[in-house]
């Protein structure tokens, strides 16, 4: 090999071993680097506190707010930087704090290096809840103006609501909140309070359901005296906009005739299997709607045919000359739902989504009697169904 291909390997060499050295050294000496200095400042936060060290606590949550943390670094999270100022009696400065957070802030606070996983926030609310009427207590005596202080008090308890576990507490939450803002209608703090602290949704615009039904067909007129009354399956799908429910159902009925039916070839004979099908669209309008019950009138148009069985006519070709074919055919009538699950919910998260048992009648008028000679009549028919619905729900501010 030649000496200076010799020389450069190890100039190349060395030249590596150098900067591997240099890495060395910079990650042995990474303890004064920002996110070491936020993780020891909040353990020695955290060591104060449980020492009952207040004054302690506030030097360390000044550093860290004030020198530690940046655009890039989040150093308390904002329900312990609240937390800690009830806890050190910086009202005036919590005020400030609570003022100007909204969800542009929080934004910041998502797109910041977070600090590592440790036991502040855990620890700081454990022992604000074990000393919250003591904490309260103090605000209620503290010098501040009454907005203020109304804020304080209304943030505190919203802290210390697991609405979660007691989802009720939202309702009372809400109602604090309303008055808050009625009270001060320019605060400063109202964007807070509306986007935070009151919890608020109402069903979205759009919703679907289906259903699985039976139930017992009942004919009028002519119809009642060619064929039995009739048991039904059936299927249905529902398209709901706001209080307006569009209805597409599939009803199949069971029945016998009554009489003998004549046919080019032959003779259908009383008590032959027959069959109704009446495919339906239709509108609904919900007049009443609560946690247990919704009623909803509804009127459309489909079409009735009542003929033998698929399989009796494959069999015998001719027996289609005793059907009564499609025809137009209206309808009207209305569904009464039985929601399941509870029949109270929080007010402020409504109950959009359940199952239920549908109870429905109708009234169909089909067109028959233009088209058939001696085919008039109507039919009515109740039938149950069990189903589901679906609605989502959106926050209001």
């Amino acid at each position: 090999m030649k000496p200076i291909t010799c020389l450069v390997l190890l100039m190349t060499a060395l030249s590596v071993a150098g900067q591997e050295d240099q890495i060395e050294k910079q990650i042995l000496n990474f303890d004064d680097t920002k996110s070491v200095i936020i993780s020891r400042g909040r353990n020695f936060l955290l060591d104060r506190f449980m020492q009952d060290d207040l004054d302690k606590v506030k030097e360390i949550k000044d550093f860290l707010v004030e020198q530690a943390e940046d655009e890039n670094y989040t150093a308390l999270y904002p329900v312990e930087h609240f937390l800690i100022l009830y806890w050190t009696r910086e009202y005036v400065e919590l005020g400030r704090v609570i003022a100007r957070l909204d969800s542009l802030q929080l934004e910041k606070y998502n797109q910041r290096i977070r600090p590592p996983a440790d036991m502040l926030f855990q620890k700081l609310q454990e022992k604000t809840i074990e000393y919250a009427e003591v904490l309260e207590k103090r605000i209620y005596n503290a010098q501040l103006d009454r907005e203020t202080k109304s804020l304080l008090l209304l943030n505190f308890k919203y802290l210390m609501s697991d609405t979660e576990i007691d989802p009720y507490l939202q309702d009372t939450l809400n109602t604090q909140a309303n008055l808050f803002m009625d009270d001060w209608t320019e605060s400063s703090y109202n964007t807070y309070v509306g986007r935070f602290i009151r919890q608020r949704y109402v069903p979205k615009k759009w919703g679907m359901a289906f259903e699985f039904f039976s139930g017992y067909g009942i004919y009028t007129g002519a119809l009642s005296e060619s064929y039995t009354n009739n048991v039904p399956f059936g299927v249905a799908f529902d398209i709901a906009y706001k209080k307006f429910e569009f209805y597409l159902r599939d009803y199949i009925g069971f029945n016998s005739i009554k009489k003998d039916f004549s046919y080019s070839s032959g003779i259908w004979e009383k008590g032959s299997r027959a069959m109704v099908f009446i495919p339906e669209t239709s509108l609904g309008y919900v007049i009443s709607d609560n946690n247990r019950f919704k009623v909803s009138p509804f009127a459309g148009i489909g079409a009735m045919d009542i003929s033998p069985p698929s399989a009796d006519t494959e069999e015998k070709p001719d027996l289609k000359e005793v059907s009564l074919e499609f025809t137009t055919t209206w309808m009207t009538g209305v569904n009464i739902d039985i929601k399941f699950g509870p029949s109270r919910v929080p007010d402020w998260k409504p109950k959009t989504s359940y199952g239920f048992m549908r109870i429905r009648y109708a009234y169909n008028a089909p067109q028959y009697a233009k088209k058939y000679s001696g085919a008039s009549g109507n039919m009515h028919y109740i039938t149950i169904g069990f189903g589901g619905f679906a609605r989502g729900v959106e926050r209001k501010l």
